[in-house]
């Protein structure tokens, strides 16, 4: 029997239906994550962040799409649960390359009501571009607390058990 270490495209698939219910009980059209190990937890995409942008998003009716460079839309559509990638030539480019974001989300119907883990890609590396407010021309809402979307499990909800006690951890993890 082979073990691996791999998560599943089952749980990847659980996670993003979370985060789902989260997106309709909030009733936005749709969320975007531009923070690598967000994009990582609900896709399994694995990337370095650098000043080409990446983000995922999802709608509400639950389609999920990656927004990548050229230079990973192989390695996109090999290592993550999505429905379909999205891509840009090189940054920098003209067109910016969130003019092609910009038309995803209106293709995915993602505008107005929106959350999201940041207002637009971070500036990082060089990388200078427009924000969700101005794309969209409308203020996303923030799904991120305490640096993790509140469709991610805690560690209580998750049962783990403490290392340095030996038992589980249920009232001291934060909520």
């Amino acid at each position: 029997m082979h073990a691996s270490i791999n998560i599943s495209n089952a749980e990847f698939q659980t996670r993003a239906d979370k985060l789902l219910d989260h997106v309709r009980a909030r009733r936005f059209s749709g969320v975007v994550l531009f923070d690598n190990h967000y994009i990582l937890y609900y896709t399994g995409f694995a990337f370095i962040p650098t000043e080409r942008p990446i983000a995922f998003v999802m709608n509400a009716a639950g389609e999920r799409g990656l927004f990548a460079p050229r230079l990973e839309v192989e390695h996109a559509r090999a290592n993550a649960l999505i429905d379909r990638v999205d891509r840009y030539l090189e940054y920098p480019y003209t067109p910016h390359p969130m003019e092609a974001f910009k038309k995803m989300l209106d293709e995915m119907g993602v505008r107005d009501s929106v959350g999201c883990d940041a207002d637009g890609y971070p500036w990082i590396l060089g990388y200078r571009g427009p924000t969700l407010t101005e794309m969209t021309g409308t203020p996303p809402t923030r799904v991120a607390t305490r640096g993790r979307p509140q469709a991610m499990a805690s560690s209580s909800e998750l049962d783990i058990p403490s290392r340095r006690e030996g038992r589980t951890k249920t009232s001291a993890a934060p909520k």
